[in-house]
């Protein structure tokens, strides 16, 4: 079921759940985890696409970020992309495509959490979920409240871990900027909770050179990370890599890549 809020920002949102909605505030907003350290300069009217974009908030931020901004957010999700469409209504330059971006075209299932949406995936390990979760709580809890909230919250992620199989559309980023005329992107934000290899293996030689900079949120369970880096540097970008420290001790990083020479 969702509700109404009002972030702190005064911005109305529907969300599906509140603690979701914080957390996403919190990392978007706040503390601007999609920037590279220093921040980022685009063009005026910036193109982005945000691959992965859940409730909207980021597609929200970059509204705010750069006034005039064209963005394309792809939410694959049926739920979870009504309550998209209904955030970013009224921008005038958003639109939100219901489809996920992959490494081939075809139609495919994947995991649904409707209590705790952003973990939603093709690949959804519950495992990996529960240990990043007790990471953050290690990391980000007082010494007096962590040994209560750790001991809890396998109790809770049991219930809120609770899937479902969804069918949904995959498109490869080559496919959708052909469908969708897009010239250049200056912004390419790809959180899709373990598919982002997919995601770079879907953009062939001409689409990497529509791209300026890409903001790439990865975990390194299988070697994902060098593949990453791998991807990226052949095919003509700069990398960097930088760890929240709420995640210290875990393997998900955020790349930063900008296209050599920009």
């Amino acid at each position: 079921m969702t509700s109404l809020r009002m972030l702190p920002n005064g911005l109305n949102v529907v969300q599906v759940n509140q603690t979701e909605t914080d957390y996403l505030y919190r990392e978007i907003f706040t503390d601007a985890v999609y920037l590279p350290p220093g921040g980022i300069t685009l063009p005026d009217r910036p193109v982005v696409v945000d691959v992965g974009a859940n409730i909207g908030l980021f597609t929200l931020f970059a509204a705010s970020q750069w006034p005039g901004a064209v963005v394309h957010a792809c939410e694959p999700v049926p739920d979870v992309f009504d309550v998209l469409r209904d955030n970013i209504r009224a921008l005038p330059g958003a639109t939100a495509h219901n489809v996920a971006l992959g490494g081939s075209a075809g139609r495919r299932e994947l995991t649904y959490y409707p209590s705790y949406t952003m973990m939603s995936g093709f690949d959804a390990d519950d495992e990996a979920n529960r240990e990043l979760v007790r990471a953050h709580i290690t990391n980000t809890s007082g010494p007096e409240r962590r040994a209560a909230v750790l001991d809890a919250v396998d109790a809770v992620l049991a219930d809120r871990l609770v899937g479902q199989n969804v069918a949904c559309e995959v498109t490869t980023l080559t496919q959708f900027v052909a469908d969708f005329a897009v010239e250049r992107i200056d912004f390419l934000k790809v959180d899709v909770e373990g598919a982002e290899v997919e995601v770079l293996q879907g953009i062939d030689g001409d689409t990497w050179r529509k791209i300026g900079f890409l903001a790439v949120e990865v975990l390194d369970r299988d070697g994902e990370l060098a593949e990453v880096r791998r991807l990226l540097r052949e095919n003509g970008f700069s990398s960097a890599e930088h760890q929240e420290a709420a995640y210290w001790g875990t393997g998900l990083h955020l790349v930063y890549a900008r296209l050599a020479g920009l």
